[in-house]
């Protein structure tokens, strides 16, 4: 039996291992930061939104998840230190495009993610 993987099955696995693995006094903060990633990628471009999370102590975690996955994929190949906004603010346009994208996409499964897991605590409480 394989075990090959869709890049969605990865996005959606990875997101999820990170979302049960935030502490639960940190996970309402998580949740509420993890939500507005798609909008604020949409709406300001991946440098300004991870410049954003990357700034404020209250969404470190997210930055961090969402750094590792684009570690994970590639992305931070021009940083020495594997940080995703150091790389991306260096590399081609094209490169950007292909990381914003991939970021959105694991930006969609990240929140996912998080509704389930907030869901599944409201109903376990």
């Amino acid at each position: 039996m394989s075990n090959l993987k869709s890049l969605n099955q990865e996005r959606a696995s990875f997101a999820l291992e990170k979302v049960k693995n935030i502490d639960s006094e940190e996970k309402n903060k998580y949740a509420t930061t993890a939500k507005k990633i798609p909008a604020m990628i949409t709406t300001n471009g991946l440098i300004p939104t991870l410049a954003f999370l990357k700034s404020k102590k209250e969404s470190e975690s997210v930055y961090n998840t969402i750094n590792e996955w684009l570690n994970q994929k590639g992305y931070n190949k021009n940083s020495q230190n594997n940080d995703a906004l150091e790389s991306l603010l260096s590399c081609d346009f094209s490169t950007l495009r292909l990381a914003t994208m991939e970021a959105m996409a694991f930006a969609n499964w990240l929140k996912r993610m998080v509704e389930i897991e907030m869901k599944e605590e409201n109903t376990d409480e």
